[in-house]
């Protein structure tokens, strides 16, 4: 008996390595993105071997959001983070670090963020808005290059299945091509170009098909009313239809200038989790809206 025992216990101690491989292998790798659309891309690259968490919840504002205590819990046992340059993280980041030293922070934004909420036939200096803007998972162009590094990042990580990556890649690069060229299409001979928003959370979309986008919101505050008497004016000149607003923040202003120039209210959402026909969707919306 006692040999009986001195082997097992020299073959679990042989086995214990592969187990322990066989058993990392089986488990999904541990990732954290900022906002929903970033879940879209990490599991579509990933598929089945990743568990993504998100940060900000469904109809929550990332300007001003705050981690739960389950939240920084999940955290100290996940193995990547994406981060996506939204203003909760400036003040949070530091913490997650501290939280998971071992913790791969990905930054997803920093070669994007240097394109501007910019209006090349700026009409005036006063209406429109020229400032860094956080959104850039807005143009597909930037998505597929948010998707090139989750890629890159799980290659790194999880070697073993660096194939499925490249195919759910190349897959998805297909799809966000079509998703561009669709868009493309369906706004190209659309007569009215400005988009009238509540919160300045379309610049990248805007400057990838040629669309001016004027923001209700002043600097990160609700407009003045001396401003919104000038945008007032501005849309019944331009003769627009439509004032598109956001679920996540206060569209109070955006009622207001809608009822003055007769306008629709419309809701478009940056932060929808299925991403492709989530602009789909944003897209004919704005076909309609400047008809």
């Amino acid at each position: 008996m006692r040999v009986f025992l001195t082997l097992l216990c020299f073959c679990l101690s042989v086995m214990q390595p592969f187990l322990v491989a066989a058993a990392e292998i089986n488990s999904p790798i541990n990732i954290f993105v900022s906002i929903l659309p970033q879940k879209y891309l990490v599991e579509r690259v990933g598929g089945d071997r990743v568990a993504v968490e998100v940060m900000v919840r469904p109809g929550v504002s990332p300007e001003t959001y705050e981690p739960t205590p389950k939240q920084m819990a999940t955290l100290s046992n996940s193995q990547l983070y994406f981060r996506i340059g939204i203003p909760f993280e400036s003040v949070w980041i530091e913490r997650i670090e501290r939280l998971n030293s071992n913790l791969k922070i990905i930054d997803c934004c920093h070669n994007l963020l240097t394109e501007k909420l910019s209006n090349p036939d700026q009409h005036d200096s006063q209406i429109t808005r020229h400032d860094l803007d956080a959104h850039v998972w807005t143009s597909p162009v930037n998505a597929q290059y948010l998707a090139e590094l989750v890629k890159v990042a799980l290659v790194e990580l999880d070697p073993l299945f660096s194939d499925n990556y490249e195919r759910n890649y190349a897959v998805l690069i297909d799809e966000l091509d079509e998703l561009d060229s669709t868009i493309r299409n369906q706004l190209a001979k659309i007569k009215n170009r400005y988009l009238l928003v509540s919160h300045p959370a379309w610049g990248y979309f805007a400057n990838a098909y040629d669309l001016k986008q004027v923001p209700i919101e002043q600097n990160g505050s609700e407009i003045r009313a001396k401003e919104l008497t000038r945008l007032i004016e501005f849309a019944r000149a331009e003769n627009i239809h439509t004032v598109y607003a956001q679920k996540q923040f206060n569209n109070a202003s955006a009622e207001i200038l809608a009822r003055e120039i007769n306008a629709d209210v419309v809701e478009l959402d940056p932060l929808a989790e299925n991403y492709i026909e989530n602009l789909r969707q944003v897209t004919h919306a704005i076909a309609q809206g400047a008809r």
